[in-house]
């Protein structure tokens, strides 16, 4: 019999496609809830930027609900703030969101640059929340990630999501170079989190869905990007997109992330057909099930997940902030009984 392994052991065992004990149930993508925040005394939005309030809230996803790992930040607006984007910071219940673009007019590229992650925005922010995570991390055997969001979504939020599809159309070149330095940015980003603490990275590029640009696209244009973050990188990376990705499964393991987190409306089974070089993440329903249903329905869930061909069992996507307590216990929970 295998000896037990501690959350960072078997998340780390588990993306390097090596043995572990159970499957895990780390969680990659946003953790925090109303619960939670009230438990730890730390509320969005404050906790979005400030490093504590950050830290302590992300804590809150292992001391209140068991969850096998601690991950910052909590939303998807760190980068295009750093970028000169405007956000509204949100509330308890609703995270930051891009107001206004930086990129509105195409002559505005050339006056942007990489921003010093050390220095700009928020980045700085959630390096040192990372860092107090790790302290804590240490002593518990938790792993810490990183939270990135991809290089076609952020090209998104500077450009505008429909604006950047239509220069899909109208002007190819000038898309590539705005994922060219959307790219520099993550990679930039991506490293500044790893010496800060970062133990796998979550890369976050919902729109790189087939839902927007289609499987021809992804793999000529958005995987490319992703593949050059992923190589930079010498921790591992999970690849979250959202919305059904069966028709992109082989590109995305291809790319060379060791993890891919896939959405509710992914069939488990059928992507452990197509998945065989990276572990497979997710995929209970983080709405009707975890948010609207019962211990019993989230139970039930989890075990087909697992039954499925998931090696980590999560949420299909973040978890909504009025998610109850007892039902994210009980996936947990059934994962740690396995």
């Amino acid at each position: 019999m295998m000896p037990e392994l501690s959350s960072r052991e078997r998340l780390l065992a588990i993306l390097d496609g090596e043995p572990a004990d159970r499957p895990s149930c780390a969680c990659p993508l946003q953790t925090a809830t109303l619960e939670m925040m009230g438990r730890s005394g730390a509320h969005w939005p404050d906790a979005h930027y400030d490093a504590k309030k950050m830290a302590d809230l992300a804590y809150a996803a292992w001391k209140c609900a068991d969850i096998e790992s601690v991950r910052v930040p909590f939303c998807l607006t760190v980068e295009a703030e750093a970028l000169g984007c405007s956000i509204h910071s949100g509330a308890d219940t609703s995270q930051p969101s891009v107001e206004r673009p930086v990129l509105a007019d195409k002559d505005a590229l050339d006056s942007l640059s990489v921003p010093d992650p050390s220095k700009t925005g928020r980045m700085p922010v959630v390096a040192t929340a990372l860092g107090l995570l790790s302290e804590r991390a240490d002593r518990l055997g938790l792993p810490v990630i990183g939270g990135v969001v991809g290089p076609f979504t952020l090209a998104g939020q500077i450009r505008g999501i429909e604006t950047l599809l239509i220069d899909s159309f109208d002007d190819y070149d000038f898309l590539e170079r705005v994922l060219a330095f959307t790219t520099d940015v993550c990679i930039a980003y991506s490293r500044h989190l790893v010496a800060n603490g970062a133990e796998v990275i979550t890369l976050i590029d919902p729109s790189a869905t087939t839902e927007l640009i289609g499987p021809e696209m992804f793999a000529s244009l958005a995987g490319p990007q992703l593949h050059a973050i992923i190589d930079s990188l010498d921790v591992p990376v999970v690849l979250h997109i959202c919305g059904d990705t069966t028709e992109i499964l082989d590109d995305m393991q291809r790319i060379g992330a060791k993890g891919i987190s896939i959405d509710h409306l992914v069939d488990m089974a059928v992507a452990r057909e197509k998945v065989r070089s990276a572990a497979l993440v997710g995929n209970i329903n983080p709405i009707d099930t975890l948010l609207f249903g019962d211990a019993r329905r989230v139970v039930d869930e989890a075990r087909s997940c697992i039954e499925k061909g998931a090696d980590i069992l999560a949420p299909g996507c973040g978890i909504s902030p009025k998610t109850p307590l007892d039902n994210i216990r009980a996936y947990t929970s059934y994962a740690h009984g396995l």
